[in-house]
């Protein structure tokens, strides 16, 4: 789930690109990368300036409009532009170690910078970036954390509407409590590294273009101390991922266009599981897709295939089954924005015992420009994560609310509420929970 910090434009730019790149592609749950970003960095300038017949930005969504009164102005140093940002703010939690069993409730101090450095011009866009994340709790120390994340990325013309992409970062992250691999009886969030390097290029003519693109991300765990005293060996969730995808599409018209995919991925696990028993797994994915602006009114990217993925882990049937992932968006007019999001995957896993799981369900989230300063949010949605290997089934629902002021001194605040849950009829071993958290984040932008 490792992405850079970049403008929301930036974002949906990239958006037709990561649809089919489906699981088994992204890093693990992180507090850097989940927690919503607030720094508003604007969009770096194009290289090229042909207009692509499958680009879909007709109308912005309420929540990635750019404001110039409030986006980061920058600061310029020689040929690149500097954008750094700082948010300050609290987080309450209801169930600090997401186990209803022990029930504890603490806030906690919440310190993000962040920076990014990029080209200010030109056929190729560069940038390198960093961010970081630092919590206090007011009362059990043992889930203060740091994380930290930095990296490159670049892009490159080589025809009007054709480029080539690669990017690297790392990072030193947490895994946090309400992981689905997070140890119930760790007594600190567990601590893990990220490296990630993807390559990729985009062929476009008048009405065709070609994606290739390859993602490699290493996962290494430390192992960390038990209630007990003991310690967890905890380094077997230790993996290496392997992605690739093909996309062939072909614009009908400026409005919509369709398309062949195929994936593939690998998994190599570090170390055996308890029991000497091999983890590894490897498959692949072939869908058909569709990608369409219907009159400013609707916009969507919405694929179906099969997928199919082989354990190596003895007395573990394959996945094999239908495919599924799109997102729709609805603008009934300049207000409002409704984004309606489905999926069925495979996930990897770091839980013992098991060497992945199906992830389904969908999402449903309603934004609206209260003031033209003002944006509130509203999203729910309810998913299920199947486990292989293991009687395990998580039920995963969740809600959020939140509300974000925009200052036309290039500042913002932001008040928020989520809900989440996790319900699973399964073993002792995996602790179940529902956790109220509420934040409130100042963030200050050059």
């Amino acid at each position: 789930m490792s992405r850079a910090p970049g403008s929301p434009a930036k974002r949906r730019r990239a958006w037709h690109l990561a649809l089919p790149l489906g699981a088994l592609c992204g890093g693990a749950d992180a507090q850097l990368l989940q927690d919503p970003q607030t720094v508003v960095v604007p969009p770096p300038p194009p290289i090229t300036t042909a207009h692509s017949i499958f680009a879909r930005d007709s109308t912005i969504p309420v929540a990635d409009r750019m404001l110039p009164a409030f986006s980061a102005q920058g600061l310029s140093v020689g040929n690149f532009d500097l954008y750094p940002g700082l948010t300050i703010g609290g987080l309450y939690t209801s169930n600090l170690y997401a186990d209803n069993d022990r029930k504890r409730s603490d806030a906690a101090l919440v310190i993000r910078p962040q920076a990014t450095l990029r080209t200010s011009g030109g056929p190729y866009v560069f940038s390198v970036y960093g961010q970081g994340d630092i919590r206090r709790y007011a009362t059990h120390g043992s889930e203060n954390s740091q994380e930290g994340l930095g990296g490159a990325e670049g892009s490159v013309a080589i025809g009007p509407l054709s480029s080539i992409t690669a990017g690297v970062n790392y990072g030193t992250l947490i895994d946090p409590r309400y992981a689905s691999d997070s140890p119930k009886d760790a007594a600190h969030p567990l601590q893990f590294d990220q490296l990630n390097g993807y390559l990729g290029t985009t062929i476009e003519g008048a009405s065709t273009r070609v994606i290739l693109r390859a993602d490699v991300t290493r996962l290494r765990f430390s192992d960390t101390p038990a209630y007990d005293g003991s310690t967890l060996f905890t380094r077997d969730r230790d993996r290496t991922r392997y992605g690739g995808l093909v996309r062939v599409e072909r614009a009908l018209s400026p409005a919509i266009s369709f398309y062949a995919a195929g994936t593939l991925n690998k998994i190599d696990y570090r170390y055996l599981a308890t029991g000497n028993l091999q983890r590894d797994s490897w498959g692949y994915g072939a869908y058909l897709g569709s990608s369409f602006d219907v009159t400013r009114l609707a916009r969507g990217d919405i694929r179906l295939g099969y997928i199919h993925q082989t354990f190596q882990l003895p007395g573990v049937d394959a996945i094999a089954g239908l495919g599924a992932l799109g997102t729709l968006q609805f603008f009934p007019n300049q207000l409002w924005t409704f984004t309606a999001q489905g999926e069925r995957s495979v996930q990897d896993s770091g839980v013992p015992g098991t060497a992945g799981y199906v992830h389904a369900g969908a999402s449903l989230r309603a934004d609206h420009e209260l003031r033209r300063y003002i944006i509130a949010s509203v999203a729910g949605g309810y998913f299920e994560d199947s486990y292989r290997g293991i009687d395990r089934r998580d039920r995963l629902p969740f809600a959020e609310v939140s509300g974000t002021y925009l200052s036309r001194d290039h500042w913002n605040a932001r008040l928020g509420y989520r809900f989440l849950s996790r319900h699973c009829g399964c073993n002792s071993g995996i602790a179940s929970f529902d956790d109220h958290r509420i934040t409130a984040a100042l963030t200050f932008q050059y």
